[in-house]
């Protein structure tokens, strides 16, 4: 899908923002001006980019974010956390010779460990040497922030083409977060009612998050069979467009990936 809203003028690339979520099925980006107005929209495969997205990433975008799948991810409490052990963090990771990434979750108190896909990271670093990245894992958590409660659970679910990220919180506790390749119904039951047994969770709990880059997503509709209360994840400030046959794309959070980053 392309979209290209009639304000989009070159002169002004240098003001705007290309904001990326990439993996290995679909490249989708963005380009926003500085009064949030969408004006560019592009979804492609990711192994066969169309000739307008070749000429978009040809541009010079100043300001570029990058959102791309992460890997051997590792939660550390800051409690626990100790700069002096950073070797020993690098063990738990797929590679332990390449250095692994490091971000600090203020409001989970917590420190992550993580890799991203190599290719993936090149590829986008190759484009855009200076592009800011940021770790999906991140995005999500600080979205789904406002709708964790100090009592209750919360099952967070981010459908990624193939794969879903799943998290949890109890009582306001960030208790648990992995991804999972999903591809049925019968996949997403076994990972969520597994989660479940680990943490003594009964069939239905209080709340389940979620975000999908496909609403047509036929799991989606299955999420009622583990919560009572369903909230689809949504930008906390849509974007502005004039065209009403894409207004849907006004709710993405991953048009919020600017502020993450900072």
């Amino acid at each position: 899908m392309i979209y290209t809203a009639s304000q989009f003028h070159l002169q002004y690339i240098a003001k705007y923002q290309l904001i990326v979520k990439a993996n290995y099925i679909h490249d989708v980006i963005y380009v926003v001006d500085a009064e949030g107005n969408l004006l560019v929209y592009m979804k492609y495969e990711s192994n066969s980019p169309t000739e307008e997205a070749l000429k978009l990433l040809s541009l010079p975008f100043q300001h570029v974010y990058v959102s791309i799948p992460h890997a051997n991810l590792t939660f550390i409490p800051n409690d626990l956390y100790d700069m002096e052990d950073t070797e020993n963090y690098q063990e738990f990771m797929d590679n332990p010779m390449r250095p692994a990434e490091n971000v600090s979750l203020t409001y989970l108190q917590t420190q992550a460990y993580f890799q991203y896909d190599v290719l993936l990271e090149q590829r986008w670093k190759s484009i855009f040497p200076d592009a800011k990245f940021v770790p999906e894992f991140k995005l999500n958590l600080e979205q789904a922030r406002p709708h964790i409660p100090l009592q209750g659970e919360v099952l967070g679910l981010v459908f990624n083409e193939t794969a879903v990220d799943l998290f949890l919180f109890i009582n306001g506790h960030f208790k648990f977060y992995n991804t999972f390749e999903v591809k049925t119904e019968e996949d997403l039951n076994y990972y969520v009612l597994n989660l479940f047994q680990v943490f003594g969770l009964q069939a239905k709990i209080s709340k389940a998050v979620y975000s999908s880059l496909n609403n047509k997503n036929p799991l989606i509709a299955r999420l009622s069979n583990f919560a009572k209360h369903i909230v689809e994840l949504k930008a906390s400030t849509p974007l502005l467009i004039s065209d009403e046959e894409v207004a849907g794309l006004a709710k993405d959070y991953i048009t919020e990936l600017p502020t993450c980053a900072l």
